[in-house]
């Protein structure tokens, strides 16, 4: 089989874990309009007759200002040592400046991994916007102040599906034969837990206001099967601050409930099965730069070495 490891990078809010999620045909990383939604590094796996392809999905690239984002910077760079290939994605309805460009020359010079460009959210991009950013970025095809060029530039649409099979043929040819890394009918390297305490952040990240979701995270603290196949989950949604921790529960308990309800909905899904949620809210102050913290909602600090 052809086998490999293709790392998905960009900035933050660009539509990574869409497209990763559009090309596994799986919901393997959750999705929302907020930055910095990807906290970790998430292996995506699409495996059929003739190979196995594993992508890497990681934060979106900015400058740490605490201990998580310092993580969160780690997860990217190891995603990019010995990876197979490289997708660099653009937001296709956003204006492509010198930071975009250099930001792909840094991965030509560092990188020797075939790279590929996709200019991401042409659904919702124009033609009259996507087109000139394809024409910048076009001289990167050819060698440029003697940096190696990027071997294509696809536009896609993760939310509509567009050129999302020519994106998965142009990877599947830079890939070697090889023994496959996982079995066939996984779809992600991720346990079920974090999956379940991912689509909770979810729900939360999609209902609350915009000051909240980069200091919260979320746990279990208990999960087991009743005898009549029934999930019972006990987790806590971590904040900072008492004043987020009222934000999240809500008038009467309204916003916590509506969280509770739109993750149980989508757990029922993973798990196959009915589902109880019992939910909580903590404050742990300044929790982003205390590894005990961290390393409970799931963020091991050992990374950060």
């Amino acid at each position: 089989m052809k086998t490999g490891f293709i790392t998905i990078l960009g900035r933050p809010n660009v539509g990574k874990s869409s497209l990763i999620n559009a090309l596994v045909g799986e919901k393997v990383s959750i999705v929302s309009p907020k930055a910095q939604t990807t906290r970790d590094r998430i292996m995506g796996i699409l495996t059929d007759d003739e190979c196995q392809m594993v992508f890497v999905d990681t934060p979106g690239v900015h400058k740490p200002t605490n201990k998580l984002g310092e993580y969160m910077e780690k997860c990217v760079k190891n995603a990019t040592v010995d990876t197979d290939v490289i997708v660099i994605v653009l937001d296709g309805t956003r204006r492509v400046g010198e930071s975009d460009i250099d930001f792909i020359d840094k991965y030509l010079k560092v990188s020797k991994a075939p790279i590929y460009v996709v200019v991401n959210k042409t659904d919702e991009a124009s033609y009259e916007k996507v087109y000139p950013i394809l024409e910048k970025l076009s001289f990167m095809l050819q060698e440029h102040d003697g940096i190696r060029p990027v071997k294509d530039i696809i536009p896609t649409s993760a939310k509509k599906g567009k050129n999302i099979d020519i994106l998965k043929s142009a990877l599947k040819s830079e890939l070697g034969e090889g023994e496959m890394f996982f079995p066939a009918d996984e779809y992600t390297d991720k346990s079920e837990r974090y999956m379940i305490c991912e689509t909770v952040r979810e729900k939360a990240l999609m209902l609350l206001n915009d000051e909240i979701p980069h200091g919260i995270a979320v746990y279990i603290q208990r999960m087991f099967y009743e005898d009549n196949g029934v999930a019972h989950i006990i987790c806590d949604i971590v904040v900072e601050r008492d004043s987020h921790k009222a934000i999240v529960i809500g008038k009467g308990g309204e916003k916590l409930k509506a969280i509770g309800e739109r993750a149980r909905r989508d757990i029922e899904k993973l798990l196959d099965t009915k589902v109880y949620m019992e939910m909580f809210v903590k404050v742990r102050d300044n929790w982003r730069n205390d590894h005990v913290v961290m390393n409970d909602v799931g963020y091991d600090p050992k990374n950060l070495k």
